[in-house]
């Protein structure tokens, strides 16, 4: 395992299948940012209130464990296709004769649902198909295909700010048809993932999958070894535990794993990321900034480029300083922003009580308001867009990682529809101080990731597992001997299998010759 940690790694270990694979695999992704931002960028068109009034949605994805454990990881991607062309046809059709507020709810709903199927199966098959080496680049191809979902929705936004009629609406909402067809036509395409494949006891099968994704590894691949350690991991899991349940996520060292990935998603919500994903363009408008579609389709592009970033730096520098590093920024970012807002704030028309219907007062220094706001998405891009989703698939155990993952993931939903309710009261009864609420949980963020969050960096899989059954301290995985050790006898283990299978073949040909 040579290139744990190095720069060079990506280069080395990323193949042109893994990287096909991570880009149609996060096909959902790009249903996610698009679906956050035109409804955050539609609820301040003025015509869309008129006819739909304001609503708020949720996500779910407690059925994508359920489907990636009994199904395979490919089918979790049908199912997201599926549903987003079921909710995109409710939410298209929501103003036919009329716009029924509770129809396009309906829609999202149902769009929410498939992306959180797609939240749950996307990084758990890219982090069982990704070399560890360069498990955390792949998984970031999610998060960055999100990024740039978003982007193209503001584009599509600010060409129609100033419309009236459906067009408005119902354009970005057709487009979102876009992701859901290519995966059905090009789904199939996908190599199903090896460790699922292992686990149903189909090794030829996940023998195929590996030389298909990593075969064209510079330096040349063999499967053996890892088909190796993916049959003798999943032989020590079963010999351990025959039958898992949802109950065992919250047992032995299983308990902390599953506490820490349920932390870090809500952790990722509650710093501001609905605030900033769903109400920034209403906040530029009550604060009044001019142009705010103009300056949210500028900052979707530079955010585009930043989240790619992620390719290289966290399998490079390491997960925990990046999500310290990053709150910290954050943080101060969010607490700069109340200051200036309140410094500054503007009268707001205290008769309308509606969300980003309140009439602007004075303009707001974009200056002064830009700068922690770009500070703020800066250092979420390269901290918490995507460490969050890595690591959340790499911490659980191999046995209960669906099951992990998908609490996980329902936690941090869960925060996010909470905040998704209260934000619209709280921005109206303290406009930008919601910066301090959101600053202060950075603090608890970073404090939370020193203490808890073992650094993952260029391990395998089995090694966490190993490094968690032998309670060591999340802080001292970084530095263990036990990282190394283990590591290394896992290669060696392999490689003797290897070599045992050669010799018992060899034996097994010279016997048939005579």
């Amino acid at each position: 395992m040579p290139n744990f940690g190095k720069a060079s790694a990506l280069r080395d270990e990323l193949t042109p299948m893994l990287a096909l694979i991570a880009a149609l695999s996060s096909a959902g992704a790009w249903t996610f940012g698009w679906d956050n931002a035109w409804w955050g960028g539609i609820i301040g068109n003025s015509y869309f209130g008129e006819v739909f009034g304001q609503a708020t949605t949720t996500d779910g994805c407690m059925l994508a464990g359920q489907i990636a454990h009994w199904g395979g990881r490919r089918l979790c991607f049908y199912a997201v296709a599926f549903l987003s062309l079921i909710g995109v046809i409710v939410e298209a059709t929501a103003d036919v004769n009329g716009g029924r507020y509770y129809q396009m709810v309906g829609g999202k709903i149902i769009v929410g649902a498939s992306i959180g199927i797609a939240s749950i199966a996307v990084p758990l098959y890219l982090a069982e198909c990704a070399p560890a080496a360069i498990r955390g680049a792949c998984v970031n191809a999610y998060v960055t295909i999100q990024a740039l979902g978003s982007w193209m929705a503001y584009c599509c936004l600010y060409t129609l700010v100033d419309g009236t009629g459906r067009r408005v609406w119902l354009i970005p909402i057709c487009i979102q048809l876009l992701a859901p067809i290519f995966m059905i036509a090009f789904g199939w395409w996908l190599p199903e993932s090896p460790r699922w494949l292992v686990e149903k006891g189909r090794t030829e099968e996940a023998r195929a999958a590996l030389s298909r994704i990593r075969g064209a590894r510079r330096g040349g691949y063999s499967p053996d070894e890892d088909l190796t350690a993916l049959v003798q991991a999943h032989e020590d899991q079963q010999a351990a535990h025959n039958n898992v349940a949802w109950l065992d996520c919250f047992k032995g060292s299983d308990l902390l794993r599953t506490s820490i990935v349920m932390g870090v998603q809500c952790l990722q919500q509650g710093q501001g990321l609905s605030f900033l994903s769903q109400y920034l363009i209403v906040f530029f408008q009550r604060i009044g900034i001019q142009q705010p579609y103009l300056i949210m389709t500028i900052i979707g592009g530079l955010l585009t480029v930043l989240t790619s970033v992620g390719f290289f730096t966290q399998d490079y520098i390491g997960r925990r300083p990046l999500l310290i590093g990053g709150s910290c920024i954050m943080a101060a970012s969010m607490i700069a922003l109340g200051g200036l807002t309140l410094k500054s704030v503007i009268p707001q028309a205290q008769s309308n009580a509606s969300v980003g219907m309140s009439a602007p007062g004075r303009d707001a220094p974009l200056a002064d308001i830009a700068v922690p706001v770009m500070l703020y998405l800066v250092a979420f891009t390269q901290s918490w867009t995507n460490i969050p989703w890595t690591v959340s698939a790499e911490l659980p155990s191999n046995r209960l990682r669906d099951k992990t993952l998908t609490i996980g993931a329902w936690s941090g939903y869960g925060v996010g529809l909470i905040i998704t309710f209260v934000q619209p009261y709280l921005q109206d009864a303290i406009n930008g101080g919601v910066g301090f609420i959101y600053g202060a949980i950075g603090v608890v963020a970073a404090i939370y990731i020193y203490f808890l969050l073992p650094e993952l960096k260029g391990i395998t899989l089995e090694t966490v597992d190993a490094m968690f059954d032998a309670k060591i301290p999340p802080r001292k995985f970084a530095t263990h001997p036990m990282r190394a050790q283990t590591a290394a006898t896992s290669v060696e283990a392999s490689a003797a299998a290897h070599d045992a299978k050669r010799s018992t073949d060899h034996l097994e040909k010279g016997t048939d010759a005579m």
